[in-house]
């Protein structure tokens, strides 16, 4: 019999940097997954996670049918059910709310978001604000930086591939950006074809900073301090643009230059530990660069307390020397590929009016204005507080308890409290340890199985869409979660179910992408649609403003502000050209932020309106007490990979770094066992001794230490019942026949407290401070 073979293009979600795939199908069954060489940002090249979805598709652990708890909660007893009979069970939970007049007690939580819109769809049809996602645990703090700075977007575009200096803040970048394989494959263009100098200020010795033209360890959370510092050191060597501040900033050269004489590079060494005439040397080298050089960044010097101000003065650089949005410089894509350019299908159900401490916490006045729905770290001590109340918990492509801060203690402790939690249903396609914790698991198709249109910041500066397609047919019971959620809101009925009419999840899809030139079938054959006769969006704020957007608009006389009769303002009238200028309330990138010093005024808060160094707690510590800090190895993402045996097998124990002079006070060897303890917690962890460390930190990787997740992971077998309940082929399932090694690593999040910028949202995963005690050997 001849074999029927296909070569389909789909998009991977294995992380955040969504590359371009093309998977080999033989008689209906995955069989290899190479890069689509179509993808404009990854250019046919892919990690070993894009390889080993594999393994996530054929997972013999998947949940393949809707499961019904029937012991207690967290018991791990379930039985098989029917789609029927689990979305009658949801609906009796979900429609009283409704109904009742309460349907913001109604909560959704997603970990990742690519279903181009159904989520707000469905929260805003049923009436609640609460679509809660982990934006707060992982890039808030930066993202609200740029946000407020720029307007235009929330992420930079680095324009790496033809700059002559990168300088890097705390951004694992050759592992784990968010931009990974695109980014770093122009990263390593950008060194060889320009002699671009990498210069990276990290706590570790990450495989970035080992790559790089020099590794500079800075104390936790004072990078702020040093990018201040170094502003100070261009600004007095008069190596900054002037034309650049004075025209295109809301804060005027001569006012930055005073402003920046109280942080010396003196002080920042005091505080840092990097050497005032480093701190010189690279600032002047990097201005010197101007305007191909760029700053980049991420959580080694945002997840902290002070993380927004951290961004805003590492951003700032790049105002300084003039290289935002030049060719090499710190570049942005303006906008986003969203309703306004491609519809969504109607009709859309309004935004709810209602707000609550979840979508809208009241101590965050900055992020709601600027990233409404974005701080995660509250979610569930606002819970245990009782500071909303929760009716049902919908939980969707998110594992809160392994990856949430004290998620196996507190959050935990929280799902199982069904007074605080009456109705929880996860929408999930593996056992993890958030659907353990459900009362109904609903199985979702992988993203091998299942529609999205999506797209990434284009490295080419140029925009483009791709087409996230079916492969093969999702496997057992699972479904597309656009059809699950279909099924709900039609039970419910009410009037939720009229903004649900597409048939299908690929006539959702259909109807989004009629847009796109070529439409759907266009990009089911290739992958992805852009234009590569554009040229690269380069100073996107010198655009020009068409007459006709402008010609009935107000003019401010003092300004140039170009203002719509609605007060709008939409763009800056310069030596008589109008320009789109950036998409802030000023037109202009904003060194000082309006809207902070009104908050400041309305006693809603007290931030610093510039970017100002504000030291964290544990910058005096003494001599048993050390700084935590977490990182990702390039074959894992959070939570959701150690079940895929091939990046299991290439990492799978994370041994907690220590430097050796520190270890030596402790009488402490490499491999040895101790015991690391926090305000929230304390474990026994193995160490790793390494100089690739600063001697006041300590550093355990993430995306291991399972309680749930599979045999692979967790090593933790389930039960019989469990076992035919949840694939009946997984009975005969032999753990030593799954993995050949012994650990299942380290959860280090137990150890860290919910604890969040004040102004910024983000999560402080790396401001806790630990002890170590060596443990004895029996």
């Amino acid at each position: 019999m001849e074999q029927k073979k296909k070569r389909i293009p789909t998009m991977c979600i294995n992380c955040s940097t969504i590359c371009g795939l093309l998977v080999h199908v033989e008689n209906g069954n995955v069989t290899k997954i190479e890069g689509n060489p179509n993808d404009p940002n990854s250019r046919g090249h892919i990690c070993a996670k894009g390889h080993a979805a594999i393994n996530m598709l054929y997972d013999p652990s998947r949940i393949l049918h809707p499961l019904k708890r029937v012991g207690k909660r967290g018991e791990g007893k379930w039985k098989r059910i029917s789609w029927e009979e689990a979305i009658e069970e949801v609906v009796s939970h979900l429609k009283p709310l409704r109904e009742q007049g309460k349907p913001e007690q109604l909560v959704l939580q997603y970990g990742r978001d690519c279903t181009n819109g159904i989520l707000d769809r469905f929260t805003d049809a049923f009436g609640t604000p609460n679509k809660v996602g982990h934006r707060g645990l992982c890039s808030l703090n930066k993202r609200m930086a740029i946000k407020a700075t720029i307007g235009d977007t929330d992420w930079d575009t680095n324009d790496v591939a033809h700059t002559r200096y990168i300088l890097n803040f705390g951004s694992n970048l050759y592992e784990a950006h968010q931009g990974h394989v695109p980014f770093l494959q122009r990263v390593v263009e950008g060194r060889i074809e320009n002699g671009a100098k990498l210069v990276t200020f990290d706590v570790r010795l990450s495989n970035t900073a080992a790559q790089s033209d020099e590794w500079v360890p800075i104390f936790p959370g004072t990078d702020g301090l040093v990018a201040l510092a170094m502003g100070h050191v261009i600004m007095e060597e008069g190596l900054y643009d002037k034309g650049f501040l004075d025209t295109w900033t809301n804060y005027s050269s001569e006012e930055l230059k005073k402003y920046l004489e109280l942080y010396t590079p003196e002080w920042a060494e005091k505080e840092s530990g990097v050497p005032a005439s480093t701190i010189r040397r690279i600032a002047i080298g990097f201005a010197k660069a101007a305007p191909r050089c760029t700053t980049v960044s991420n959580r080694g010097s945002q997840a902290h307390s002070n993380g927004f101000n951290n961004e805003r003065a590492i951003i700032l650089l790049n105002a300084i020397v003039g290289s935002v949005g030049k060719k090499g410089g710190w570049c942005y894509i303006a906008g986003k590929l969203d309703d306004t350019v491609v519809p969504q299908p109607k009709p859309i159900p309004p935004k709810p009016s209602v707000k609550t401490e979840l979508s809208h916490p009241s101590a965050f006045p900055f992020v709601n204005k600027i990233y409404p729905r974005a701080v995660s770290s509250t979610i569930y001590p606002y819970i245990a507080e009782s500071k909303v109340k929760v009716g049902a918990l919908l939980t969707y492509y998110v594992n809160a308890p392994m990856s949430w801060p004290e998620g196996s203690t507190t959050v935990k402790e929280i799902y199982l409290d069904e007074e605080k939690i009456p109705f929880h249903v996860a929408i999930d396609a593996f056992y993890s340890e958030s659907s353990h914790l459900a009362d109904i698991i609903l199985p979702d198709a992988t993203f091998l199985e299942k529609w999205d249109l999506d797209a990434r910041n284009s490295y080419e500066l140029i925009p483009y869409v791709g087409l996230r397609q079916p492969v093969v047919q999702p496997r057992g019971q699972s479904r597309d979660i656009r059809e699950i959620l279909k099924l709900i809101a039609d039970a419910i009925g009410g009037g939720m179910d009229k903004y649900f009419k597409y048939c299908s999840a690929e006539e959702y899809v259909h109807e989004w992408a009629k847009s796109v030139p070529g439409g759907l079938p266009f990009l089911k054959e290739n992958g992805f649609y852009w234009d590569s006769n554009k040229q690269p969006n380069y100073v996107p704020y010198l655009q020009v403003l068409p007459e006709k957007e402008w010609k009935d608009a107000l003019i401010e006389k003092d300004t140039g502000l170009i203002k719509t009769r609605d007060g709008v303002s939409i763009g800056l009238q310069l030596n008589g050209k109008a320009y789109r200028g950036f998409a802030t309330e000023s037109r202009k990138f904003q060194i000082f932020l309006p809207e902070l010093e009104r908050l400041n005024q309305n006693h809603e808060t007290e931030a610093n309106p510039l970017p100002m160094y504000v030291p964290i707690k544990s910058r005096e510590l003494k001599e048993n007490e050390f700084i935590l800090t977490t990182f990702k190895w390039n074959v894992h993402t959070q939570s959701r990979t150690m079940n895929q045996k091939w990046l299991a097998e290439i990492v799978h124990d994370n041994p907690m770094w220590i430097n050796p002079a520190t270890a030596a006070s402790f009488h402490i060897k490499d491999g040895d066992i101790v015991e690391v303890s926090s305000n929230s917690a304390k474990m026994n962890i193995k160490v790793h001794l390494t100089e690739g460390i600063h001697p006041k930190v300590v550093a355990i990787s993430a995306s291991m230490g399972h309680f749930k997740y599979g045999p692979i992971a967790s090593g933790e077998d389930l039960d019989k019942g469990a076992k035919e309940a949840v694939n009946p082929k997984y009975v005969d399932n032999d753990i030593n026949e799954n993995k050949w090694w012994d650990e299942i690593g380290y959860n280090p999040n137990p150890l860290i407290p919910s604890k969040t910028d004040p102004v910024g949202g983000g999560q402080s995963w790396n401001d806790t401070i630990v002890t170590i005690k060596k443990q004895q050997v029996l």
